[in-house]
């Protein structure tokens, strides 16, 4: 009689293990955002966004910037700035490709030719 708290222990420790391996398999808690930031984001910063909620296996509904440095920045889907920040970095592709395509047309030499060596006979 004396194993039966010893047993009933190990079969709670063996159940509680089993169930937070159980939970850790397929979500990613690391990548999810816990809280939204309260600063505005400037757009120079942001190269891209992506979005995050329930289908990602995360509680928080949330968008996250990436930055230049690559840093992470959560911020509220329901907020004007972020919703224009997105518009915003969903039209810089398109006007990146737009850009280049203008300075390769009107590239030309500057300033004066070299002047080139006379070869000796």
């Amino acid at each position: 009689m004396a194993h039966r708290p010893f047993l009933l222990l190990l079969l709670l420790l063996t159940a509680a293990l089993l169930i937070t391996q159980a939970q850790g398999i397929g979500s990613s808690a690391s990548d999810c955002c816990l809280s939204h930031s309260q600063k505005t984001i400037p757009y120079g910063v942001v190269t891209s966004y992506r979005l995050q909620g329930p289908k990602m296996g995360c509680v928080l509904e949330a968008v996250v910037f990436t930055t230049k440095r690559n840093r992470n920045i959560c911020a509220s889907p329901n907020d004007d700035t972020v919703k224009k920040l997105m518009k915003h970095l969903d039209k810089k592709p398109k006007d990146a490709k737009n850009k280049n395509k203008k300075k390769v047309q009107t590239q030309r030499p500057r300033g004066r030719p070299k002047r080139q060596r006379r070869q000796r006979v």
